[in-house]
């Protein structure tokens, strides 16, 4: 229940005041918060305002250096993000008399390479649910966020606790095919340019070039060319270019195998990386169209098992 002085100032806090405010909290600029919402810098600044005067307390700290978020503003805006996902996924559905949609979040990687191509295989079978993608390595807490299920990658539990995961990603080493030509054994490696995963080794050892040397007797030089990227997805699309050598990951990579883009080098060698789980909210486990998707995605993955 509600208390009169919060009462008091929920009634002077406007859904386009906190709209507004949500929009300059994440882009931390005015500016483009009114291009977002199609208003004047002036507007978005006197919805702010109005917000400080309700809650008695400056939202952002205004300086030489731009715009930052008090901590007061940064306990709204968390609090206003998530409020209107779940008020735009309401409407999205009360408006939607004859459609339902779900909403999904994973990795940028998996979100990218393995569920996107996989979306019109799901719309033929189901054409009138909609799927929302949320690509995030955050992992993001589903009831707050208002969405119904998460793919999500998990380390191996020690010592078997837990159920078995969906899918049990593999590592293996990829490359373009003229590339892989080229490579015929391990030493082939010291003369073709790396690929790296930017700094993967603090979440998948299995992912450090440095591991792999270990593990194949191979000695690194500095020498070495090599090419670095944040983005998973980036290493394979730098391999399908023949920039060099990368670590590929299932079921990512399988796509670009089966099409003969990618190859693999030294067949064999492969390393048991992440398991592969399906989250649902509290919410959306009782929704068909949630459990009509999870039944997709968990059908789908286990015929990567297989194949």
């Amino acid at each position: 229940m509600l208390s009169p002085s919060s009462s008091s100032a929920l009634r002077a806090m406007s859904l386009d005041a906190i709209r507004g405010f949500e929009s300059a909290a994440r882009h931390l600029s005015f500016t483009a918060a009114a291009e977002e919402l199609f208003i004047t810098q002036s507007a978005v600044s006197k919805q702010v305002k109005s917000l400080e005067d309700a809650l008695g307390t400056a939202l952002f700290l205004r300086g030489g250096k731009g715009l930052s978020l008090t901590p007061e503003g940064r306990q709204l805006f968390e609090a206003a993000r998530a409020s209107l996902a779940q008020l735009a996924s309401a409407v999205d559905r009360l408006l939607a008399v004859d459609r339902v949609s779900v909403s999904v979040t994973t990795t940028p990687s998996f979100a990218a390479l393995w569920l996107a191509p996989k979306l019109a295989k799901f719309q033929q079978l189901e054409p009138a649910i909609d799927v929302r993608v949320d690509a995030s390595e955050a992992r993001v807490n589903l009831e707050r966020e208002g969405m119904d299920l998460a793919v999500r990658l998990s380390p191996p539990l020690p010592g078997g606790e837990g159920p078995p995961p969906l899918l049990q990603e593999q590592a293996l080493l990829v490359a373009a095919p003229a590339v892989a030509a080229r490579i015929e054994t391990a030493d082939g490696i010291l003369r073709t340019p790396l690929l790296v995963y930017y700094d993967p080794a603090t979440r998948f050892s299995w992912m450090s070039w440095t591991a792999w040397y270990e593990r194949l007797g191979l000695k690194q030089s500095t020498q070495q060319p090599c090419l670095y990227f944040s983005q998973y997805e980036h290493v394979l699309t730098a391999a399908v270019q023949g920039a060099g050598i990368a670590i590929g990951r299932t079921p990512l990579v399988l796509p670009l195998l089966r099409s003969g883009q990618l190859k693999v080098v030294l067949p064999g060698q492969t390393v048991e990386g992440m398991g592969y789980r399906i989250v649902t909210s509290v919410h959306g486990a009782e929704r068909p169209a949630v459990q009509k998707f999870r039944a997709w995605l968990e059908r789908e993955l286990a015929m990567e098992a297989i194949g």
